[in-house]
């Protein structure tokens, strides 16, 4: 489990994170919520190794965060920035390639095995047939894909998202959150999610966090945070909350 003790961030004197307590367990998808500038973003790079907290403390498998080799730390948590690198004449099959290497050095070359964590993590994702296709010739959700399947070779306990859906139309999000959460459940996952719409949140995940002003101001089962006093502590705005069909709640702004 990820275990985050009075977890604390400043920068130029400036709190963006402040008394952040809470644990990350396997096989369920925590999704982080709140307005623009409220430290979700803060909390993932934390979470993944990618700034230095100020003050408190991280926690990995009981083991302090600090004390794991970067190598170590990437076998067990894999993290997929807002903004991903460049992918200039990378094949499918390429850029899925570069999630085996926290298994070896970079210039390692990729065994058997690999080969085999490689094609499993595209046959799960449905990627197979962009193998060979330029990633920057697929459209945004079929790149996302890829990039889960990156992660996914990658072997890792922990999948961190930040804002994955922030570049895919209604129909792709829905593609991409029932994916996260059958391959959640069926590989037993913890997944932490920087998502902005209440609603997706209420029906992929399985816990909310939201955060305000770097600090968490609720966090619970999505029962236990769609209530209207709650979600107008989040978002500042007063929310009706009805009932879907499928079994989850929506809120919507008056």
């Amino acid at each position: 489990m990820i275990e985050s003790k009075e977890l604390g961030f400043n920068i130029d004197g400036r709190a963006l994170l402040t008394d952040f307590s809470m644990t990350f367990d396997t096989g369920k998808i925590y999704a982080l919520v709140g307005h623009n500038g409220s430290g979700k973003s803060t909390l993932l790079k934390l979470l993944a190794q990618q700034q230095k907290p100020t003050r408190g403390q991280l926690l990995l498998n009981g083991q302090a965060i600090e004390t794991w080799s970067p190598k170590k730390f990437a076998q067990q948590v894999a993290y997929l920035p807002q903004q991903t690198p460049a992918t200039d004449s990378l094949s499918g099959k390429d850029l899925v390639s570069f999630g085996r290497y926290p298994w070896h050095s970079l210039l390692g070359r990729l065994n058997k095995q690999d080969s085999h964590y490689i094609d499993e993590a595209m046959t799960l994702t449905d990627t197979k047939h962009y193998a060979d296709r330029l990633v920057d010739t697929l459209s945004g959700g079929e790149r996302q894909r890829l990039w889960l399947a990156m992660l996914l070779a990658q072997r890792s306990q922990y999948l961190l998202l930040d804002e994955p859906l922030s570049a895919l139309d209604i129909a792709h999000q829905v593609d991409m959150l029932t994916l996260i959460k059958k391959l959640s459940r069926e590989l037993n996952l913890g997944v932490i999610i920087v998502i902005h719409d209440i609603n997706m949140a209420a029906r992929f995940c399985d816990h909310i966090v939201a955060l305000h002003s770097g600090k968490m101001i609720a966090s619970g089962s999505v029962d236990s945070l769609f209530a209207p006093q709650t979600l107008q502590e989040i978002y500042g705005i007063q929310m009706h909350i009805t009932d879907h069909p499928a079994g989850h709640p929506v809120a919507m702004p008056y």
